[in-house]
């Protein structure tokens, strides 16, 4: 935060002599910084940055602790350790700090390192004034246990990018000299937001077709549908296949697994995008051996496959289709009705009383296209696989906020994955002008509303409430539904102001 500029008044004496200027006081003096305030600002003082651009919006940066630095913290730390621990043969707090030093060394290096890693880089992002979009990637070298095309397994040296929290078990305090590691991080863009008063935007006029309930009857259906087993015949499109599975990049098996889980249709597999994978799977049939070719992306964890071509066998061990049950007398009476024709009445209604919420979703995506047009904004070239997985979760909760059956979400979101880079960067950009809006807005999100979302998904999934509560926190799902939520009451903050017009949904666009 820059410091306010004021302007003092001299006072003079009697004889007009100027009074000397008391000095000025900082915000914050140093007397009153905590202990970890005050060492977050020595390390931001110490430590050493370089940057490296390595592509639109992404930077590879070298972090480099000093040893004094290094050796300061681990004496304060062994100092605690004195007054603090019990060494037998010496009353508490008297052991020689040699003795100290030598007995708890490992574990007061192991767990430095894991609080310098940390603090060191968010003191290197205020030093050099980074934003930056989620948690960095850290370059680790490490042994890790590689098969050969016979099974027989030998380890490997390997460089990768690893999460924070794996780094955490990898890099050890060093012996003599500094600190240094290497991460990756993703950049924040910087950009303008448009003017967001009065948009024009069209009301549609929206009544429920027969088409409609059509569609709603196949999901309650959709709802009750399992992998059945196929005994015979070939692949399908979306069938479910287990598979044994070598992966080979070059002449090199790096990755091998039996009875493997998957689907007939272009998905990732190890990271790596096969989009015709489906065309490749389908009109085979079990025991026959499937070849498929990838590239391996350049975000991939393993830096030496980059680029690289990879190759998949399969062999196909078992076939599963989704096999929807019909409207029977079992399934209406699990519905709650005695005839299809009661059912479709109910649904009508259902419809009927969601026109309102259809309304407002068709609204809110034309402020959105709005927004997304009217903002200059430089992007990634290629979407990074934690983007990706943000963008992945976003859709799951729009699904599960619609209603779609669990077996057609896996379905769609194979779909998204294998979605081109132009349709995953739109959504990204919407993304960063919805967090700058928010912020700017102040939009909040209370604990009701949420439990309200994860109420409604599991009405329209038919589940309890606790469950669906629960498997959204296993998978981050809690806080992708936050901002969900917080994205829809921007939108809806903006519509209040745009200008709006009915018309007739079923006549085309002009």
């Amino acid at each position: 935060m820059a410091d306010e500029e004021a302007t003092l008044e001299q006072d003079t004496t009697d004889d007009g002599a100027q009074e000397p200027e008391a000095p000025e006081e900082s915000e914050t003096s140093e007397a009153e910084l905590t202990d970890e305030e005050r060492q977050m600002a020595e390390l931001k003082e110490a430590l050493q940055v370089q940057k490296e651009d390595i592509g639109p919006l992404r930077l590879k940066l070298t972090i480099t602790v000093p040893r004094d630095t290094l050796e300061g913290r681990m004496h304060e730390q062994f100092e605690e350790l004195r007054r603090d621990s019990v060494v037998p043969g010496f009353r508490k707090g008297h052991a020689p700090m040699k003795l100290v030093e030598k007995r708890f060394a490992p574990d007061v290096g192991n767990e430095l390192v894991g609080k310098l890693l940390a603090s060191s880089f968010l003191a290197a992002m205020e030093k050099e004034s980074i934003k930056i979009v989620g948690d960095p990637l850290v370059w680790v070298h490490t042994t890790e246990q590689r098969a050969d095309e016979h099974g027989h397994t030998r380890p490997v040296e390997v460089e990768k990018l690893v999460s924070v929290t794996e780094a955490l078990n990898i890099i050890k305090m060093p012996k003599e000299g500094p600190l240094t590691y290497v991460c990756e991080a993703e950049l924040q863009p910087e950009f303008e937001l448009p003017s967001v008063e009065g948009i024009k935007v069209k009301r549609p006029v929206i009544e429920v077709t027969d088409k409609q309930i059509d569609e709603q009857l196949l999901q309650l259906q959709k709802q009750r549908a399992t992998y059945v087993p196929v005994e015979s015949g070939a692949v399908e499109a979306n069938d479910l296949l287990y598979v044994d599975l070598k992966i080979y990049v070059g002449d090199e098996l790096v990755h091998s697994a039996d009875n493997e889980e998957v689907a007939a249709r272009g998905m990732r597999l190890w990271g790596v995008p096969l989009p015709t994978l489906g065309a490749v799977l389908e009109g085979r049939s079990r025991d026959e051996t499937v070849t498929a070719e990838g590239v391996v992306p350049d975000e991939h964890e393993q830096i030496s496959y980059r680029g690289q071509s990879a190759r998949f066998e399969f062999v196909i061990r078992e076939i599963k289709r989704l096999t929807v049950p019909p409207m029977d007398a079992a399934a209406l009476a699990a519905a709650g009705v005695e005839s299809e024709e009661e059912l479709r009445a109910r649904i009508r209604e259902m419809l009927e009383s969601r026109v309102e919420q259809m309304v407002q979703q068709n609204m809110r995506g034309q402020i959105a296209d709005y927004l997304i047009e009217h903002t200059d904004m430089m992007l990634p070239e290629r979407l990074s696989m934690r983007q990706s997985g943000r963008l992945l979760r976003r859709r799951m909760i729009e699904l599960y906020r619609e209603g779609v059956p669990e077996p057609e979400i896996r379905s769609n979101l194979d779909a998204l994955v294998m979605a081109s880079e132009a349709q995953a960067a739109v959504r990204l950009k919407l993304d960063f002008i919805l967090d700058k809006l928010t912020e700017e807005h102040k939009i909040e999100v209370e604990e009701y509303e949420i439990n309200g979302a994860i109420a409604e998904i599991a009405a329209r999934q038919n589940k309890r409430f606790d469950r669906v509560r629960d498997e959204l926190a296993r998978n981050d799902g809690l806080t992708t539904l936050y901002l969900e939520i917080r994205n829809q009451k921007m939108l809806d903050e903006i519509l209040d102001q745009a200008e709006i017009t009915e018309v007739d949904a079923t006549k085309p666009a002009e």
